[in-house]
């Protein structure tokens, strides 16, 4: 587990990253960290030798992690959310589909990163966590998930 110091470090250095949200009706796919165990959305590094773009990292990232593909013409290309302070980018893009994806395949060498996957509910998502042993959500996932509200109210989507 990184250290702040370690934290700090990596981000002094940079520090690129992109996620995805997984949008299936009203539920999006969630993803229990390990380090820290808290509720994400799929995503992780910039990787300078596999990706052109911060939207490639976030395509392999969530292929990576849960062994489903999804095509890049799919995905919302603007992102919903976007950090960047200092030497620090961080991207989080949307992608809406008809039918739920399993993450039962996922690939067992990057189960180091997360510890189970699990679709809620948009507008009930804080209840539904609550079940769970470990139900605290990543810093930014509450106003993630109002970006992800407005965006699908202001673009009239019928879920």
């Amino acid at each position: 587990m990184k250290s702040p110091r370690d934290v700090i470090g990596t981000i002094s250095n940079g520090y690129r990253g992109a996620g995805i949200v997984f949008i299936c009706g009203d539920e999006v796919l969630m993803q229990l960290r390990r380090h820290p165990p808290v509720w994400s959305f799929v995503g992780g590094g910039f990787d300078r030798r596999k990706d052109h773009d911060l939207l490639d990292t976030a395509l392999r990232e969530f292929y990576e992690e849960t062994g489903v593909r999804l095509s890049r013409e799919n995905v919302i290309s603007k992102p919903i959310h976007s950090l960047g302070f200092w030497r620090f980018r961080w991207n989080l893009y949307l992608y809406f589909s008809n039918v739920r994806s399993s993450t039962s395949d996922a690939p067992a060498r990057y189960s180091h990163e997360y510890q189970k996957y699990r679709y809620v509910n948009l507008y009930r998502y804080k209840d539904e966590l609550k079940s769970e042993v470990h139900n605290k959500t990543f810093l930014f996932v509450p106003y993630q998930i109002r970006l992800i509200r407005k965006y699908i109210r202001r673009n009239n989507l019928n879920i």
